[in-house]
């Protein structure tokens, strides 16, 4: 359908270990224009833009949304990332609002346009909180990754040291037992 919604979201690139280099998120409109798009190597951003129509979110990956048909494009290295991202597509609160008072509003109650700014600022403060829930969630799922490497590398460690143990022990009792043949064939050949 036609009607004004707020389409809004965010991004995270949840990989620490791999290069940025050709990540970008790119939102395009009904008439594949692109309406938003991020600068290449961010590891995250939001968007907030209103449209109608149908849009399209693309995290691209070396190849562009433009580049889709050059078949003489030749793609940046292709490697898997984990990217987290949001989407909300919405009626913003001025739009819900001027449905509810009708599309002229009662005449003189907006003075100077004042209540169509706190609409307006209404938005934005609900569009920021969300970007937040939506960076906590992100952050909880980086932390989740991060455990997981801990664990391991801890797990490694433990294992390394138990072997390293266990060799001290059968080079000592190697040693002792060395130390214990030599000294018996001398005392046997003093005899």
């Amino acid at each position: 359908n036609d009607q004004i919604h707020l389409v809004s979201g965010s991004f995270d690139c949840l990989d620490t270990k791999i290069t940025l280099d050709p990540i970008r998120v790119a939102l395009y409109n009904s008439e594949e224009k692109k309406i938003w798009s991020s600068d290449y190597g961010d590891a995250e951003g939001s968007f907030s833009v209103k449209g109608a129509g149908k849009h399209w979110l693309c995290l691209e990956n070396g190849l562009t949304f433009e580049q889709r048909d050059d078949v003489k494009t030749h793609p940046r290295q292709r490697v898997t990332r984990t990217i987290g991202f949001s989407l909300r597509v919405k009626k913003s609160v001025s739009a819900a609002a001027a449905e509810i008072l009708g599309e002229g509003g009662d005449g003189g109650s907006d003075v100077d346009g004042t209540t169509q700014r706190l609409l307006d600022l209404a938005d934005d403060l609900n569009e920021n909180f969300e970007v937040l829930a939506d960076h906590m969630s992100f952050m909880k799922a980086r932390e989740i990754v991060h455990r997981e490497l801990h664990e391991e590398t801890f797990t490694k460690v433990v294992r390394w040291n138990v072997l390293e143990i266990c060799t001290v022990v059968v080079v000592t009792f190697g040693q002792v037992l060395n130390v214990w043949w030599i000294l018996s064939k001398r005392r046997n050949s003093y005899y």
